[in-house]
């Protein structure tokens, strides 16, 4: 029946056929072997089916959102969404310290078996973003004229 094609949802490997080389949130590296991408739901940048966020029904994102880090995944029952992608994901804004936010992460990927294998790559963006924080409210002093005193 048309309604039950219609609610069927696209298998990952082949999305990630059609996105892998032709998406338009790659970014080339200088090396040839270097692929980036900024597509959301990529935890790493890295472009490959692991992290892909288009391709992989359960995706983690971490970004920057004012003074917290925003952290948003896919929501498990897709069909419920499927003609509301606003709605495919949750976020969550974390405005806890560094020690908080590592564990919320692992509570979410590891301990809810969420995706497990994106824990490691989910910390390191998550120590990235507070190290950015905290260097965005750092000001420089203006250089002052030699012999100007």
């Amino acid at each position: 029946s048309a309604l039950s094609r219609a609610a069927m949802p696209y298998s990952p490997d082949l999305v990630w056929g059609c996105v892998r080389k032709t998406s338009c949130f790659l970014r080339k590296g200088t090396r040839p072997t270097a692929s980036f991408t900024t597509e959301p739901g990529n935890v790493s940048g890295v472009n490959s089916y692991k992290f892909s966020g288009l391709a992989n029904k359960k995706t983690i994102d971490l970004r920057l959102d004012g003074d917290a880090v925003a952290l948003s995944i896919k929501v498990k029952d897709q069909d419920a969404v499927a003609h509301k992608p606003a709605k495919m994901t949750r976020t969550v804004k974390l405005t806890k310290p560094s020690r908080t936010l590592a564990k919320t992460i692992k509570r979410v990927t590891t301990d809810s078996f969420y995706r497990p294998d994106l824990k490691q790559a989910a910390l390191a963006k998550a120590g990235l973003l507070k190290a950015a924080q905290a260097r965005k409210g750092i000001t420089k002093k203006p250089k002052q004229k030699r012999g100007a005193k």
